[in-house]
């Protein structure tokens, strides 16, 4: 079951950056500024999502970093 949970998230946030590639690319595309900037906030979203549900994985799922990044905060 863990395992499950790890792939799944881990697939989700490698969906998410497929999702901000491609939308990097469509913004170099367009010419229209308002959008352009609209589109890098959403890569930018993208981009932290998957680095914020790699960390849960990790923080999660992994109990030797659980213990080393409690250490490190108290």
């Amino acid at each position: 079951m863990i395992r499950n949970v790890r792939k799944t998230l881990d697939s989700i946030a490698t969906n998410n950056e497929d999702a901000a590639f491609a939308l990097m690319r469509a913004a170099e595309n367009t010419r229209d500024e308002v959008l352009r900037q609209h589109m890098l906030r959403l890569i930018h979203r993208l981009n932290q999502d998957a680095v914020d549900l790699r960390v849960l994985r990790d923080e999660v799922f992994n109990p030797a970093i659980k213990r080393a990044l409690s250490v490190n905060i108290s």
